[in-house]
């Protein structure tokens, strides 16, 4: 999938979510003022029920739905790892919970302090990573990740910290297999696992400072990656706007 592509998609997907999230309240109460149902006794209920429990979380599924497919298409497009899609959809799975939380914004019943108390780091690696694939690689036949092997590997591990962090500190990995089995005897010991592993993790530090740790230098490689590979690239992506004009030759 072309950059521009996946941008496009990306939007739509946003337009979605913050659609179904913020204004379809107000499709639901036209509805039912339209309706004339309020002249009959408890007949709004089953169109509020519809439009409110499951209109409203569909819509929601389907902008995120758009967003895991259009990024594995990416990934699949520059020729990435697919390993790459399976952290992603671990940060998406982790993350999923803030976008909700930041759509309370628009009732005014949002504070600050809750964003950064309920910003999961997953959160900034899925945001971070979708920038970074959104670049159009495929113009200037740039290599995704760079060509750096130092960059590369630290890029890789910074992102498989951050989806194990994110698997340890996220409940839904324990209670997701036990509702698919329908086994909550798994349900357990998936969480035994978690906690085993948010101690061998962080040894001692906040998990959430090796969470966000992991993060800058995540973040850090990504745009060391986009730099030009030799100093040749260099000189001429930096020279050209420094020059007079009539000096090149």
């Amino acid at each position: 999938m072309f950059a521009g592509r996946y941008l496009w998609w990306m939007l739509i997907a946003i337009a979605v979510f913050l659609f179904f999230t913020m204004c379809f309240d107000y499709v639901t109460w036209a509805t039912v003022a339209s309706s004339g149902c309020a002249r009959v006794a408890g007949s709004c209920g089953p169109i509020i029920l519809t439009m409110s429990g499951s209109m409203k979380p569909a819509g929601v599924y389907l902008a995120g739905a758009i967003i895991l497919v259009v990024t594995f298409a990416r990934i699949h497009y520059l020729g990435m790892s697919w390993a790459w899609g399976a952290v992603v959809a671990i940060w998406f799975v982790a993350s999923a919970p803030f976008p909700l939380l930041l759509a309370n914004g628009w009732t005014g019943q949002l504070k600050p302090q809750a964003v950064l108390e309920g910003l999961p780091p997953a959160f900034l690696f899925l945001v971070a990573f979708c920038a970074y694939i959104g670049w159009a690689f495929e113009e200037s036949g740039a290599r995704p990740l760079g060509v750096w092997s130092g960059i590369r590997m630290a890029i890789r591990l910074s992102a498989v910290c951050g989806a194990l962090v994110a698997v340890a500190q996220t409940p839904a990995f324990a209670r997701i297999p036990g509702r698919l089995l329908g086994e909550p005897v798994l349900s357990t010991s998936v969480a035994a696992l978690q906690s085993a592993l948010h101690g061998v993790l962080t040894l001692g530090v906040n998990i959430e400072t090796f969470a966000y740790l992991a993060f800058g230098i995540f973040a850090v490689g990504l745009a060391a990656s986009l730099l030009p590979q030799n100093l040749e690239e260099l000189r001429a992506r930096f020279t050209p706007p420094f020059m007079l004009r009539g000096s090149r030759h």
